[in-house]
């Protein structure tokens, strides 16, 4: 389901047509806040639904966490494949570290701690490659009509609210839903430029080109995002609410909530194995 069709569902749902209580800016935020929400219950689930990785190299002992990490997961060398072990918190350095003014680590594996956007290597100097395992953050979602469209091209309306921050949307999958290269689905932005908001992507679209990116969530998550942003629409405080209405898509939303659990609990349906761990003789 793209932003788009989840915007009109919405306005269906707060018995909005025609934009007057709620703008659609403002319900695009509320499917954002919404996503941010069920994309923390996804990632609190072991079936790496959001997992991927990175080849990145320390500089002075420093890993720069790639601009799309949202909480990194596994750490090991890339030529060696010895894992690097995580420090629970930064009180912790001093455990493992030679006495005296040097960064040497104690004989072991390396180990890291983070540090704000980046993780810290407990060792001195170190700047051997590593591979980087981490659950991504989610892009916001974004639906209107193209501001100008060319072959290959399209730019974002500049009143979308868009992020503009250089290759943001870059992998995210959008849908026309009407206009020059309506049927279009999937098609993914290769690059984006935040200070225009243009993207590369593959066909052909124009200024009358309505479009919706799709969120990177698992489409099952989709109903559940819907729903927790029409209650945040009918809680706003100005708002006529009926009660048995408010009261009917909070147990919808409960009850989806409590499917999508069931469905998380493992990316292999039936999956129970058991993990055996080597040990040393």
């Amino acid at each position: 389901m793209d932003t788009y069709t989840m915007l009109q569902l919405g306005r269906d749902l707060i018995a909005e047509a025609v934009e007057s209580h709620w703008s659609d800016i403002n319900f695009i935020h509320r499917l954002n806040i919404s996503q941010r929400k069920v994309a923390v219950l996804v990632q609190s689930y072991p079936g790496a639904w959001l997992l991927k990785s990175a080849d990145l190299t320390p500089v002075a002992s420093v890993i720069t966490l790639p601009a799309d990490c949202a909480k990194p997961v596994y750490l090991e060398e890339k030529s060696s494949g010895q894992p690097l072990s995580w420090l629970e918190n930064v009180k912790a350095r001093r455990v493992s570290r030679t006495v005296g003014a040097s960064l040497g680590q104690w004989a072991g594996a390396p180990e890291v701690y983070p540090l704000l956007g980046t993780l810290e290597v407990n060792q001195d100097s170190y700047g051997t490659e590593v591979t980087l395992w981490y659950d991504v953050r989610v892009p916001d979602l974004i639906a209107g009509t193209v501001s100008a469209g060319a072959e290959e091209t399209i730019t974002f309306p500049a009143n979308a609210n868009v992020k503009h921050v250089d290759d943001y949307y870059n992998g995210v999958g959008f849908l026309v839903d009407s206009g020059v290269g309506a049927g279009t689905v999937g098609d993914i932005i290769t690059d984006y430029t935040g200070a225009t908001g243009k993207c590369v992507v593959t066909g052909t679209y124009s200024a009358t080109t309505i479009f919706g990116t799709i969120s990177r969530l698992p489409e099952e998550c989709h109903h559940l995002i819907l729903l927790e942003a029409t209650l945040l629409a009918l809680a706003k405080p100005s708002s006529n609410i009926d009660k048995e209405v408010f009261q009917y898509y909070t147990n919808q939303c409960r009850d989806t909530r409590r499917d999508l659990k069931e469905w998380l609990e493992t990316r292999i349906k039936g999956h129970g194995r058991v993990t055996i761990t080597e040990e040393g003789f």
